[in-house]
């Protein structure tokens, strides 16, 4: 498949008419704490009809919805609303589709459905068109944008990219109109500017946009129109009040360049007039050039990736058990998704250190709430069931269930009956349990699970010798430096398994975690073999590997934030990550918010060091598919044979508007000191795992059932 496809566009020699678009760009809690930026957005919403009202020709586009909800859920005035509903339904204002501006490689796709429903709810609630999603400052987007937005109804999609750090597109020329599609063929005709959103912001005055609009000419842009973007960061209706009064009121008519004030949709639906015909089509994914910040937070970012998970699978449930609980979990999901919710040192200057320990609280929060709030919604769930303990699956087959026991003994094993089958679980022991697997001693077990609620009949504990001779298809080999091995049927397919760190300015520069290795425990039941190095004077203090006999192996890093080295600011932060050499690499695909995607991916846009991935990496031969999943990182680099995904990022320094450069105590108020990074990696023929995208065993381990006692 090519990358893209190109036919013929009318090459123009004159742009003849310019379409000033002016909104604000929202930055939630970047200018200010989060509070403090809704609070801006309320007072802006009480002025900007009056400004509007009073020049006539003025427009103005809502670019993602909080920044309008923030005034609609404390709004006083009825007639205000009127208004804008009247400006909108004249075009004078636009309502655009996001929430937020996301990072749509971190979210899955459910997410990003939910990201775009609250506007769309409100245009629908008030006889409004909603044409355009605009998500801006984000460099990249992930491939099934497309698909989403043409099921959503939306037709275009517009972007000023903040490509200053990444130069992602890598197209020549500054401005673009292309049609983008999604692996499901779903299109959305596209308009981006690689001179951002606040491209109008930076032109002052007649000369210099006429001297920008000289530059694209030479570039060779081939249109008669263009589109201005006139925005800044939280910055109101300001920059398109002064490029209306500056710019558009003052404009010679005898110019031989025409400006007219426009809404995204507006200008959209010219292009596409004149243009549709002759537009190349781009596909595949882009994103993950700043997605990575997430991993600052690599507590509340592990809770939100299980969480948007199980929401994805039992959002019908769940939506009907009770809505406010649903509605609000969705809405904290979106708010870690969007893409300045991220736990960090702070833009250097832009806050005050207690504003930028608010900032990183209060995004610990939006992870915090919506487990809760699915934790509350699970519970209820679970009270349906006609049984004493139940079990919620988010799919249907061979699962892994941990049941917590107060009866535990090692060399003991516990009874299940389900739908009529019995089953044994065995005993587990874990020194640090995290939010996928949240107890610490208790009962696993494989057994087949309906999705929904499954009925668990629980027996007595029974006593039971363990065979300690299973034979396995995959080992785990050790050595007395603790450098970890992995063979399948003897032969190699993993191998030196380590942890390695960079500074985030020089990613290409890894150096090996050393410790010293303390100790290393081995223990055998019926379910498999669990191996628990424990590491001396390093960050990574336990490593667990659990070998099971039904096949797939499970690796888990428990991380001692306590022992993370402090970092110079210079240096900004470190990096954790963890390094494997795949023995039999094949093409490389990896999950995005809802498809697998090829690497290299067919956009034409650079890649990140780090590339964004939805749990699941595969190297897939002819006859062969190798698996590594993962619950908590999101993130991965491949320089083949080497893999490597990101753990976490760690900040030490912060340089803030009021104390300079000072040592943060926590960037991630509350968490726990011990972080747990799960990885499951598994190999089988293609003929057994035919066309899934994963084995069973692997979606067991990203989708493990939760047990629920009434």
């Amino acid at each position: 498949m090519s990358i893209f496809s190109i036919t013929t566009i009318v090459i123009l020699a004159k742009i003849d008419t310019v379409y000033i678009i002016p909104f604000s760009h929202l930055d939630i809690g970047f200018t200010g704490t989060q509070e403090e930026v809704g609070h801006f957005y309320r007072d802006m919403y009480e002025e900007l009809n009056e400004f509007m009202e009073s020049f006539p020709d003025f427009k103005f586009t809502v670019e993602t919805f909080w920044q309008f909800e923030q005034w609609l859920k404390e709004m006083t005035d009825g007639e205000l609303l009127e208004d804008y509903l009247r400006l909108a339904r004249e075009g004078r204002l636009e309502f655009c589709a996001a929430y937020g501006s996301m990072h749509t490689g971190f979210t899955n796709g459910y997410v990003l459905e939910k990201s775009l429903d609250r506007a769309l709810l409100f245009a629908a609630e008030n006889d409004l068109e909603i044409g355009t999603c605009l998500m801006n400052d984000v460099p990249g987007f992930c491939a099934d944008l497309p698909d989403i937005l043409e099921e959503k109804g939306i037709d275009y999609f517009m972007s000023g990219l903040n490509d200053h750090y990444g130069f992602a597109l890598d197209l020549q020329g500054t401005a673009h109109l292309f049609y983008w599609e999604g692996p499901s063929g779903g299109r959305a005709l596209s308009w981006v500017s690689k001179a951002s959103y606040a491209e109008g912001y930076l032109l002052k005055n007649r000369g210099l946009l006429l001297n920008h609009i000289e530059s694209l000419e030479r570039e060779g842009y081939p249109y008669s129109e263009l589109a201005i973007m006139v925005a800044f960061d939280n910055a109101g209706y300001l920059p398109g009040a002064v490029a209306f009064l500056d710019l558009y009121e003052t404009w010679p008519a005898d110019s031989q360049v025409t400006l007219k004030m426009a809404t995204p949709t507006e200008f959209m639906r010219l292009m596409e007039s004149k243009y549709a015909g002759g537009l190349p089509v781009y596909r595949g994914d882009w994103s993950g050039w700043w997605e990575i910040v997430k991993s600052g937070g690599p507590y509340s970012a592990g809770v939100v990736l299980k969480v948007q998970r199980y929401a994805a699978s039992l959002a019908p449930e769940l939506a009907m058990i009770d809505r406010e609980l649903f509605d609000e979990m969705n809405r904290n999901l979106i708010m870690y998704g969007e893409h300045t919710a991220a736990v960090t040192a702070g833009w250097p200057g832009k806050l005050s250190l207690a504003g930028n320990k608010v900032s990183n609280r209060t995004v610990v929060e939006y992870a915090e709430t919506s487990k809760l709030r699915f934790d509350e919604l699970a519970k209820k769930l679970a009270e349906e069931a006609l049984c004493t303990v139940s079990a919620i699956s988010s799919y249907d087959g061979i699962t892994r269930l941990e049941i917590p026991f107060e009866g535990f003994h090692e060399k003991t094993r516990l009874p299940v009956k389900i739908d009529g089958g019995l089953y044994y679980a065995y005993p587990f022991r874990r020194d640090y349990p995290d939010s996928w697997d949240s107890c610490r001693e208790g009962f696993l077990m494989e057994a087949p699970l309906n999705r929904g609620l499954n009925c668990l009949e629980i027996g007595e504990v029974e006593g039971f010798e363990v065979d300690k001779d299973e034979d396995r298809s995959f080992k785990v080999l050790v050595d007395s430096t603790g450098k970890i091995n992995i063979l399948y049927n003897g032969a190699p397919l993993i191998e030196d398994v380590h942890v390695a760190s960079y500074f985030t300015g020089r990613p290409e520069v890894l150096e090996r975690v050393d410790g010293r290795l303390l100790s290393v425990e081995r223990n055998v039941s019926p379910i498999g073999e669990t191996l628990t190095l424990e590491v001396d004077h390093s960050p990574v203090c336990e490593i667990d590997i659990v070998t099971f006999n039904s096949g797939g192996v499970r690796l888990s890093l428990v991380i001692d934030k306590g022992l993370l080295p402090t970092v110079p600011y210079r240096d900004h932060s470190i990096n954790l990550v963890l390094s494997m050499k795949l023995s039999l690499p094949g093409e490389l695909t990896y999950m995005g918010a809802r498809s697998m995607q090829v690497f290299p991916g067919e956009f034409p846009a650079r890649r990140p060091p780090f590339l964004a991935f939805n749990g699941l990496v595969t190297a897939e031969r002819t006859d062969s598919r190798l698996f590594l999943a993962s619950r908590q990182s999101f993130m991965f680099n491949w320089e083949n044979p080497i893999i490597r995904f990101q753990l976490m990022r760690h900040y030490s320094f912060s340089a803030t508007a009021d104390r300079g450069i000072v040592l943060l105590d926590d960037t991630e108020p509350g968490s726990p000191g011990f972080i747990v990074f799960s990885f499951y990696i598994d190999f089988m023929s293609v003929t057994d795992c035919g066309e899934e995208i994963s084995s069973a065993s692997v979606s067991s381990f990203l989708n493990p059932p939760l047990f629920k006692e009434r």
